[in-house]
């Protein structure tokens, strides 16, 4: 994530952090506008209980993220919110969707040990932690 974006994200009021594990992957595919665009759910024990949170990842976090992610990956993701609702066909039926689309974000990969920033920067994780001590 370039600094502007690092500085947008650490100063807005509507930012978050979720860790879990990668849960329900979609194929990557692309949207009316030519984006390409990945949803997965991120699973998380809320006291006992798992909940999943619906992630959609666009441009290039797809490009350098979209090949590496697998089920069940631990991962972080940090960035801000905005929802979306939209109507999705399943078994015949037709249900309201919502979904957290993430607007200028990383996701640390500790599997893999790096980081991967919605302008399609990837780092190692040591990188990270290494430039987060010297601030």
């Amino acid at each position: 994530m370039n600094n502007e974006n690092v500085k947008e994200v650490k100063n807005s009021k509507n930012r978050f952090e979720l860790d879990g594990n990668v849960a329900n992957i979609s194929n990557v595919y692309t949207n009316q506008n030519g984006k390409k665009i990945l949803r997965f759910d991120l699973a998380q024990n809320n006291n006992g209980n798992t909940q999943y949170v619906p992630i959609v990842l666009r441009g290039e976090l797809v490009n350098s993220y979209g090949n590496e992610i697998q089920k069940g990956d631990w991962i972080s993701v940090k960035g801000r919110i905005s929802t979306y609702q939209k109507d999705v066909e399943r078994d015949g039926k037709t249900y309201k969707d919502k979904a957290i689309d993430i607007l200028g974000f990383e996701i640390t990969d500790r599997k893999n040990n790096k980081v991967y920033t919605s302008d399609g920067d990837i780092r190692d994780l040591e990188e990270k932690s290494n430039s987060e001590m010297e601030r």
